[in-house]
């Protein structure tokens, strides 16, 4: 078997080798079985190193075109066995006809990574992304699952409020792929569903993190919250309840209430601050809390959709995105 090496051609010598014995195995020219010649034998043959000719086998090895048994020989893999390997030759010799292009045209490696990125992003404008609904009774935990969901692939997110869903007379059928809620909140919601959907469940937790912090508080300190919503609050106050130690009642403010916060602070040493609370803050509420953090040191309550239910989720987001390319 002899192989042409175009020196001048800026492919490495060992993915020419590749190259040429992926074509003849996909063209049937070195059928399933066909022992190769050994790496000595080629490489005298072809006037090529040792080490490279190896090179080549090995990485021919890794995508399943050929199969070494030792003390037999080195083989063309069965068809079973080639399928998987000679897609990923075929693309990385597509990749390489098409730089090789470019590169006659002129453009440098820059401009082709610039060319590439842009039909990329181009490409995957046209596959539709997967809509997912968030419904909850707080904008702080739909805020918490707006930056978990978001940040899955393929994904996009509308967040709605649990009242504002409840309290319209028609029914809940957002143009949404999912729709997603709490345990709490499922059966209300698949009442005002359509056509027998129903939402999928997300558990959601306080953070071990935040427990750990809530446990080491003293017992006589003046712990306050604060909140965009008096739902959340409840959240919040069940979390010190169960995971403090406090003697003394804890005090509430909310976001956009006067001087409720000022106020609270005045009266604590220390507070908790929801998940996102930039979000619901005023910029001068912003700028109290920053005042205050060295002397009260707040406290971030970190809320989050539990791993499992997120997994579950994203299970369910990759199967629609595979049907909408066609995949499924």
């Amino acid at each position: 078997m002899e192989i042409t090496i175009d020196t001048a051609n800026r492919i490495p010598i060992y993915r020419q080798i590749m190259d040429r014995i992926a074509r003849d195995i996909s063209l049937g020219i070195l059928p399933p079985g066909y022992r190769l010649p050994t790496v000595r034998v080629l490489a005298d043959k072809n006037n090529i190193s040792h080490g490279t000719i190896k090179h080549a086998y090995d990485m021919l090895e890794q995508e399943g075109l050929i199969k070494k048994k030792r003390g037999s020989g080195t083989f063309v893999a069965f068809p079973k066995e080639v399928e998987r390997g000679t897609a990923k030759v075929k693309a990385m010799a597509a990749i390489d006809q098409l730089l090789d292009e470019m590169e006659g045209l002129a453009f440098s490696p820059k401009d082709i990574r610039i060319f590439l990125d842009l039909k990329l992003r181009e490409r995957e404008d046209q596959i539709r992304q997967v809509s997912v609904a968030a419904v909850d009774c707080s904008p702080e935990a739909l805020s918490v699952m707006y930056r978990q969901i978001v940040e899955l692939p393929h994904t996009e997110v509308s967040k709605y409020l649990l009242e504002e869903v409840l309290e319209t007379p028609d029914p809940f059928n957002p143009l949404a792929d999912l729709v997603v809620t709490t345990p709490t909140h499922h059966e209300d919601l698949a009442r005002k569903m359509l056509n027998g959907r129903e939402p999928i469940r997300l558990v959601m937790a306080i953070a071990t993190g935040t427990a750990l912090e809530l446990a080491a508080i003293p017992p006589d300190t003046r712990l306050g919250i604060v909140c965009a919503s008096r739902r959340f609050a409840q959240v919040m106050l069940r979390a010190c309840g169960e995971y403090g130690k406090l003697l003394r009642p804890v005090k509430a403010a909310y976001f956009g209430e006067g001087d409720s916060l000022a106020q609270m602070i005045r009266e604590c040493d220390r507070f908790l601050l929801p998940p996102n609370y930039d979000l619901f803050s005023t910029p001068l509420e912003a700028l109290i809390l920053k005042s205050v953090e060295e002397s009260h040191r707040p406290i971030r309550y970190h809320y989050q959709v539990e791993r499992g239910s997120l997994l579950y989720l994203e299970e369910q987001i990759n199967r629609i995105y595979k049907t909408n390319q066609g995949m499924g």
